[in-house]
């Protein structure tokens, strides 16, 4: 078990046993209230039965002194005299009416329960659930604080160290470049994560988006690999582009460098080590598609939905375990949905590379 699965555990195992308590206690109650129903049904039900055959005797000592049948039945409504004159009983109506009394009662009492405890049942799901996104919530804020502090920690530590080499030091004049390339990089990398932070919290106040227009795919493509070309030269990764100049999208051009620039970024990230990304465009009736496919580190098939929730990073050690801040994907989401498309990641697996596919609203015909 994962340290983030552990965390959700004891988060979320008080609650459970709460809930399990709850559901018990209320379930024995109902059960009591049903059974003591019962019973004061069947114990009234028989207090008359005994008063409607206190009726009879009373009615038959009354015949036996002479008093007319039809005085009697004046009297007690409720019995009847048989053919032959000879006894007195209860009308079957009476007792059927008794009876079917009875029955309603339980039956009413019977779907006042059920609703309650449906009612009880739903209103702990609702809560459980809240609680629960609470706690997921929660314990994700704190691993992107954690993994917020290691992604600034590292390229401050290589800034420092690459100002310092700068500053104690003449290098010569090729090393020199390549400190002011690592720097360039470094300071690059710390830009795009203040990006992710800021854009996600402008996000979270604001459901529009400023008004979209065309954005031919190939140019923001070719922009988009050319700022990232240098950290792709250091990962020993390819890139390889497949973008017609005819394709064009009908949304904000801000947002789409930020959705092309969080895709490549992860893509050179799971993919390196000499291994490859793709990018490939391709227009369908009023849609256009964008497949940002690389053959690297993969995530497990069952993460693809999860991928795109804000502080979510893949679990696992290795190559399957994300780093980052859990932003980037998660502003890939919103930016497409915001300018009505969808985004959806595919993976065989972890090792088993991964696809990433962008479906925008075509330009053709919205100018």
């Amino acid at each position: 078990m994962t340290p983030r699965a552990r965390r959700a555990r004891q988060y979320t195992r008080p609650l459970q046993i709460g809930f399990l308590a709850l559901l018990a206690v209320s379930s024995a109650q109902l059960v009591y209230w049903m059974a003591d129903e019962v019973r004061y049904t069947a114990r009234v039900q028989a207090e008359l039965r005994e008063a409607y055959e206190a009726q009879a005797e009373s009615a038959r000592s009354l015949l036996g002194s002479g008093v007319p049948w039809r005085d009697v039945q004046r009297i007690y409504p409720s019995l009847t005299l048989s053919a032959d004159s000879t006894t007195v009983r209860v009308a079957p109506g009476v007792l059927a009416r008794l009876e079917s009394a009875r029955a309603r009662r339980l039956n009413r009492y019977a779907w006042e329960g059920a609703f309650f405890l449906a009612v009880l049942l739903a209103a702990m799901a609702v809560v459980y659930r809240t609680l629960r996104e609470q706690a997921r919530l929660r314990y994700r804020q704190d691993d992107f604080l954690a993994a917020v502090s290691h992604e600034l920690q590292s390229p401050l530590a290589s800034v420092r160290l690459s100002v310092e080499t700068l500053a104690l030091r003449d290098p010569p004049a090729q090393r020199r470049a390549e400190l002011v390339q690592r720097l360039l990089a470094d300071l690059g990398r710390l830009q795009r994560m203040i990006a992710n932070i800021l854009d996600a919290s402008r996000l979270a106040a604001t459901e529009t988006r400023s008004a979209p227009e065309r954005v031919p795919l190939a140019e923001s493509v070719r922009a988009v690999v050319d700022e990232l070309r240098e950290q792709a030269a250091e990962q020993e990764v390819t890139l390889h582009t497949d973008v017609p100049e005819s394709l064009a999208i009908w949304a904000d051009p801000e947002g789409v460098r930020t959705v092309l620039r969080n895709l490549l970024h992860n893509g050179i990230r799971a993919a390196s080590g000499g291994r490859r990304v793709t990018v490939r465009g391709s227009e369908a009736d009023t849609w256009v598609q964008l497949e940002v496919r690389d053959d690297g580190a993969g995530f497990p098939p069952h993460e693809a939905a999860r991928l795109f929730e804000k502080f979510y990073r893949v679990d696992g050690d290795g190559p399957a375990r994300a780093s980052g801040t859990g932003l980037g994907l998660y502003l890939v989401s919103r930016y497409v949905e915001l300018d009505g498309g969808r985004v959806t990641a595919e993976s065989a697996g972890p090792g088993g590379g991964a696809r990433f596919t962008v479906t925008w609203p075509s330009a053709g015909g919205r100018e």
